[in-house]
């Protein structure tokens, strides 16, 4: 892909399809006028604020006047005092102590001198950073991830094969971040692509990830299809829910409505997007009702776990078979013990009768979307709130985010979400048959978890 001029670049997104050198953002901004100094992190996110119409300005130098009296350096000598730089003066003075000819600093005494400005530690001198030159102590280490980082996202953007994306610096994060939560070594190849594509595409899900990399990281069934030129990615859950991402084209979109809206199914199709070009397309197909879904964010957990009296347990073996309704764990999962193997929940009993369940209804490495439904002769007992808040306690023991959503008439689901701690993000459309025809496996009504 061939990179324009900086001056042609209408905006960030288009900005983060090309790869960047540091020195060609220290170049920019400079040229901008903006701040110019910093990693390439610093410098991208000066070059965000730039778009957005923020100027972040290079920082007015203080005077060195009184630093340069100090004509003497000495190993007791401060490094502030003495306004310390990485030039000549201060090279020579090191040369002449290490007797290290051509001295160069190593890494860790950049950092450390760095680290020492930023806190404006004036007790550290130049004796302390030649101690860190020979290794006696610690102060700040380099991090070497970045360059790590820089080589990766280089090698991302030279395969040909990353062009699919639109946004190669956001998708190569998105990879990045999957090395680096594994034993993989720190390093891109094609072949790291490839096995990583559909994680990468399910991360940069806008709508909702946790369904995407439920399919993805391998929890959940389901299907994952590709469009034509390889930009878009199609997950297909197992319970019906379908969600796009990548650089959706009309002719994906047709396919997609006369594949899964115009045929007849063994399965609903209810596509769930964010995207205005999706919404405006099937905005006037004949085949398809358009709802709203409220999506939500999880807050904080109450202060105290709402009291129950009836007996309240995880899902087990023991009781699976006994959860009856549409919002189960059957609804979202192929098998019982898929479910018991990757899944979790818990449900209320009267006695031995399932009478209220809360179970994973998508399971990611980092999120759980939580199903909820409650007995119909058990509602308005607060029971849904009860198990609810068990899987939210439940998620987060074990270092994940609870995720909530719900078609927006379901106002049960609402009060709900609400009363065990989540806030309201945003909404999602939700594209779906006008008629839902029963074939093989039951159809379930598109409304999502219903609630006491």
């Amino acid at each position: 892909m061939e990179r324009p001029e900086f001056k042609k670049i209408k905006d960030y997104d288009e900005f983060c399809k090309y790869y960047w050198y540091r020195e060609e953002l220290i170049k920019i901004c400079k040229e901008l006028g903006l701040k110019a100094d910093g990693s390439k992190i610093e410098l991208n996110n000066v070059i965000k604020a730039y778009f957005s119409g923020d100027m972040i300005l290079p920082e007015k130098r203080k005077s060195n006047r009184s630093k340069s009296l100090v004509k003497d350096l000495t190993l007791d000598t401060g490094l502030i005092e003495c306004g310390f730089t990485f030039g000549n003066r201060f090279r020579d003075f090191y040369a002449e102590q290490t007797g290290v000819r051509p001295f160069k600093f190593n890494v860790d005494m950049v950092a450390s001198a760095k680290a020492v400005k930023e806190n404006g530690d004036e007790s550290f001198t130049l004796g302390d950073l030649l101690d860190i030159y020979y290794g006696k102590r610690t102060y700040a280490k380099y991090d070497k991830s970045m360059l790590q980082w820089n080589k990766f996202l280089q090698d991302f953007c030279a395969d040909e094969s990353t062009g699919v994306f639109d946004e190669r610096l956001k998708a190569a994060a998105a990879l990045w971040k999957i090395v680096r939560e594994s034993d993989k070594p720190k390093k891109y190849s094609h072949e790291l692509f490839e096995k990583y594509k559909d994680e990468v595409f399910a991360r940069k899900c806008s709508s909702n990830g946790v369904y995407p990399l439920s399919i993805a990281e391998g929890f959940q069934e389901g299907k994952t299809f590709y469009s034509g030129d390889l930009k878009t990615a199609l997950f297909w859950h197992y319970c019906g829910f379908a969600y796009l991402s990548g650089s959706v084209g009309d002719l994906f979109l047709e396919k997609i409505y006369q594949d899964y809206y115009v045929k007849t199914l063994d399965r609903r199709f209810v596509l769930i997007t964010d995207n205005s070009k999706v919404i405006d397309y099937f905005s006037y197909k004949d085949e398809v009702v358009i709802d709203r879904r409220i999506e939500y964010r999880f807050g904080n957990l109450l202060q105290r776990a709402p009291e129950c009296r009836y007996k309240v347990e995880p899902i087990s073996a023991f009781n699976y078979d006994r959860i009856h309704g549409n919002i189960i764990p059957a609804f979202s999962w192929s098998d019982k013990e898929q479910f018991l193997k990757n899944g979790f929940g818990f449900v209320a009993l009267d006695g031995d009768k399932v009478i209220a369940v809360a179970f994973s209804a998508a399971v990611s490495s980092h999120e759980v979307d939580i199903g909820v439904e409650t007995d119909e002769n058990y509602r308005h007992q607060g029971l849904a709130k009860v198990v609810a808040d068990r899987m939210c306690r439940e998620i987060i023991s074990q270092g994940k985010k609870p995720v909530w959503a719900h078609a927006i008439a379901n106002e049960g689901s609402k009060y709900t979400a609400l009363g065990v701690g989540f806030v309201e993000d945003k909404v999602n459309m939700v594209i779906k048959r006008k008629m839902e025809v029963k074939v093989g496996r039951p159809l379930h009504h598109c409304t999502a978890f219903e609630a006491s």
